[in-house]
Order: C-alpha cells, then structure tokens, then sequence
C-alpha cells in the first residue's frame, strides 16, 4: 500500500489547523492525513471523529482504530469531553510511571468542520474549554488535533486555541484577510481553484517557518482499496501457554483415539 511521504511527516506535528474556502482541498487534505495515519498501523493509532455533515469521515467509522464517531451537537460535545479524559488518564499513567512523554498508541481528534461547534452559542460555550484543553495538553499525552474550516474568521476559531495550533495548513482562500487569519500573511487568495487547475496549492506555517506546497492526493481506488485492507485487519489473541495439568489433559486428547486404535486402552 503506497504512503505519501508529504502526510507521513505531517503526522508528527502535535496539532494541525486546515482552513480553505469551499472547495480548496481541504476533503483531499484530510483524508490523507486519516488514511495516511490509519495505513500507518491502525494498532498505533486511535480516532475520534468528529463529523457533523455525516459524509466527509463517515468512511472511516469502521474501522478498529475509531473509537468514536460523532455526528450531532452533543455527541461531538461527549467526544471532545471523551478526549479530555484520556488525556488526563494518560498523564496519571506518566505520573506513576515517572514519564515526561505518553509512549502508547497516537490518539487524533479530527474536527471535519470547526464552525459546526462554534455557531451555536450554547455549544460553542462548552465546546471551547474542552478544544482549548486538548490544544493545550494534549502534546505529551500523544493526543493531536486536527481541525478544519472554511471559514477562518476569528469568531470560528478563538486565539485562545489558534495560538496552540502550531501547525497551520492555508488552502485557496476567498480573501487575503482569510488568509492572514490562517497564516498570518496574504498569499492564500493567490492560489487557484483546484477544481479547474487539477491541483490545489497550500502555504505550511510552522512557527516563523511559511512553505509553500502542492497537496497530493490518494486516488479513488487507493483510497477504496486501502480501507478494504483495513477492514480485513485482524488482531489474533496471543496464545495462552498451558500449565501442567492442561498439558496432560492435551495429549491425552491427541494420544487417546490411536491407544484405542492399536487396542492399547
């Protein structure tokens, strides 16, 4: 199974912000993020996903690495607050283990669309102590977020948890005050439409660092082809090993119908 490079190495950044207008590649990028991770090892990573629309992660709910997939208000409220509690588990383990960093499997938290719980006030009021919570501890509990939205004003997306999203991704924007929103500088407007150029373009801010990239994409089939491998994935039960008595008990078993055979019992 063929694995971009480009996601490969975007999986180690602790938090990641995807921001775009309609149709900018932001689906593209997002799923590469999650097949990328997911074709990793599914055994070394967990999903929480977060999908209000129903039909852009909706794809990836089988699989035994989600361990939830939420598609209203309060049960995207009862993920994020899912998530807060693992990480705050995980720091107990650290604690009685005298660990500074969580060496257990990734945990990533994936918001299809940020607005969905920043437009509702009274969702909004609980959503974003708990986002905020995860940006802000989830590093060394190996808990990362990643957040997308198509639209980067600062009512969608509070200082309070942009400035722990050190990772941020700037896709085709519809303004350069978008793109400032996103990346800090214009540029984003520039880009354009992948959906006429077969392309889509994106700034990488990291810190003072700005890179700009082409985004890959999985195809239809590598996609498809690689969740049905996923789905065929099997965890085989280690093998118990027998004490005694269960040992006799065993041979007895295989032994006893060739005693009978040879009329030796």
């Amino acid at each position: 199974m063929k694995v971009l490079n480009f996601y490969y190495n975007l999986l180690e950044e602790p938090h990641i912000l995807i921001a775009g207008a309609t149709g900018s590649g932001k689906s593209v990028m997002l799923n590469g993020l999650v097949f990328t991770a997911a074709c990793c090892g599914s055994a070394k990573c967990q999903f929480i996903f977060l999908d209000k629309k129903r039909v852009e992660l909706c794809q990836y709910k089988n699989l035994r690495s989600c361990i939830t997939y939420a598609d209203d208000d309060q049960q995207m409220i009862e993920a994020l607050q899912q998530a807060v509690d693992i990480i705050e588990t995980r720091y107990v383990e650290m604690q009685s283990r005298g660990q500074k960093k969580y060496t257990g499997p990734a945990l990533y938290v994936v918001v299809d669309e940020l607005a969905d719980l920043m437009t509702i006030p009274v969702v909004k009021k609980q959503a974003v102590p708990l986002i905020q919570r995860i940006s802000q501890i989830g590093r060394a509990a190996n808990v990362h977020l990643w957040v997308c939205t198509q639209n980067p004003l600062r009512e969608i997306i509070p200082t309070s948890i942009k400035c722990n999203l050190e990772c941020r991704i700037g896709l085709r924007t519809a303004s350069q005050q978008d793109s400032r929103n996103i990346i800090g500088v214009a540029g984003c407007e520039r880009f354009p439409n992948p959906r006429t150029e077969n392309r889509a373009n994106a700034y990488i801010r990291r810190g003072a660092d700005l890179d700009l990239v082409n985004i890959p994409m999985y195809s239809d089939e590598e996609m498809e082809n690689g969740l049905s491998q996923l789905a065929k994935r099997i965890v085989i039960a280690p093998v118990k090993p027998l004490v005694p008595h269960e040992t006799e008990s065993m041979l007895k078993l295989i032994f006893s119908p060739l005693l009978w055979l040879f009329g030796l019992k």
